[in-house]
């Protein structure tokens, strides 16, 4: 996917956006800051630029290979499109984040077009509350 996508877009497939991309499918469902990209790629490819990282980042957006998660933190947070579009649940305790695989934005999406002739084009969301870990623990 990721060498027909790019070949198509007039991009060259190189061995940084390979690896980049690795990382990314071995971490799926699991939204990685780019300096966790960048330590995990840099693995198998030591001179490997954490700028290079950032701009990979952008363009796998923007050709619909990965997408930006929010996590209501300072850092940017990525993870690969594969599949189905799902958002996230963030324990506010320990830090977890699991994937939520149902999205109720769509029936949201038809609501607000018929409202307000508004097209919503994408949309993210993450849950914040506490794993059943930290409520089992009383860390809630």
């Amino acid at each position: 996917m990721l060498r027909k996508r790019l070949s198509s877009r007039g991009y060259r497939v190189t061995l940084q956006r390979e690896l980049i991309y690795d990382v990314l499918k071995r971490n799926r469902g699991k939204p990685l800051c780019p300096e966790d990209i960048y330590e995990q790629a840099r693995e198998s490819y030591p001179e490997l630029g954490l700028t290079t990282v950032y701009r990979t980042m952008e363009l796998f957006c923007e050709l619909g290979l990965a997408q930006h998660v929010h996590l209501h933190e300072e850092a940017q947070y990525y993870e690969i499109l594969l599949g189905k579009h799902h958002h996230h649940l963030v324990c506010n305790s320990c830090g977890t984040v699991r994937v939520l695989e149902a999205c109720l934005i769509d029936d949201l999406k038809e609501l607000v077009r018929d409202d307000s002739d508004f097209l919503v084009t994408s949309h993210c969301m993450s849950l914040f509350g506490y794993c059943p870990d930290c409520l089992a623990g009383g860390k809630a």
